[in-house]
């Protein structure tokens, strides 16, 4: 019986880390991604992990939500700090700690997103434009 119970923990040992790893690649992912559509370099080319803890999701269902902190510098010199959390494999938010030279009070930009059903991350046009003109005529 013993040798039963030490296996189901290895078993759930060797989930928890190849799960983590997968989240950890696709935290990756997401920083580098948004670093390329900002004009900024992702330092390092990793993400740490800091915070692990169960979440309930949109769907009413348990997940793990985990954080992550990474580095990006818009010119090689200075270092700015950006933070990922992942619900499930899902991007939640994101939060790119940056000021921009010619402003002059800090602001953070946060992103923020609805859990997704999708697991796969958004095709990369050359064009992020959304046409407008059929919404406007329906407002009130």
């Amino acid at each position: 019986m013993d040798i039963i119970i030490w296996m189901l923990i290895g078993a759930a040992f060797a989930w928890y880390w190849a799960d983590t790893t997968k989240a950890r690649e696709i935290a990756i992912r997401h920083g580098k991604r948004a670093c390329k559509d900002m004009n900024l370099q992702f330092l390092d080319g990793t993400v740490v992990r800091y915070s692990s803890r169960p979440r309930r999701g949109p769907d009413g269902q348990i997940h793990l939500a985990r954080d992550f902190s990474f580095e990006f510098t818009p010119d090689g010199i200075r270092r700015y700090p950006g933070h990922i959390r992942l619900l499930g494999k899902y991007l939640q938010i994101m939060d790119l700690q940056y000021t921009r030279p010619e402003e002059e009070q800090s602001s953070n930009l946060i992103l923020s997103t609805e859990y997704s059903e999708d697991p796969k991350p958004q095709s990369t046009h050359s064009s992020n434009v959304v046409d407008l003109s059929r919404y406007r005529g329906t407002r009130h």
